[in-house]
């Protein structure tokens, strides 16, 4: 019976290990022109953030039940994401069975033009980023893929 469990456990643990091989995030950088402000919305897988603040603060922490989750991720995220030299508070925090994200705003006089996006990018070296800029809600331009390798960009112009 020994001999028949042991490669189920072995098959079990390797598929757990590659269920999740690939690492993406999403970054929404809405720009308001009414309230001239950019809004963003970044996506992150939340087990990927979950175990890269775990490493960072050397302790426990669940996302969804941790009460200085929400700091840590905010001040993670504002270390990872700038967009032109637009200064962003956050707003907060919203955790699903998957993703975290985390909700950033601050004054801008026109939609971006250069951002960085390197959330995760430092931990997984498969991590692939995109960012949609919009305005009033609306998709200007194409979609921005963020390589690990990659800093700043200058943004598309707008379509």
């Amino acid at each position: 019976m020994l001999r028949l469990l042991l490669p189920a456990a072995t098959i079990s643990a390797a598929l757990l290990l590659s269920a999740h091989q690939f690492h993406f995030g999403h970054l929404d950088a809405n720009w308001n022109s009414h309230s001239r402000a950019l809004e963003l919305t970044i996506r992150l897988d939340a087990d990927d953030l979950e175990a890269l603040l775990r490493k960072q603060h050397g302790r426990s922490l669940e996302l969804d039940r941790d009460p200085q989750a929400e700091r840590l991720a905010c001040a993670y995220v504002l270390q990872t994401v700038a967009i032109d030299e637009v200064r962003f508070r956050c707003i907060g925090m919203e955790v699903t069975t998957h993703f975290a994200t985390i909700f950033l705003e601050g004054p801008a006089a026109y939609p971006p033009r250069r951002a960085r996006f390197q959330s995760l990018s430092s931990e997984f070296p498969d991590q692939v980023n995109t960012l949609q800029r919009q305005q009033d809600g609306k998709a200007i331009g194409p979609s921005v893929p963020f390589l690990p390798s990659e800093s700043w960009k200058t943004l598309p112009p707008r379509k």
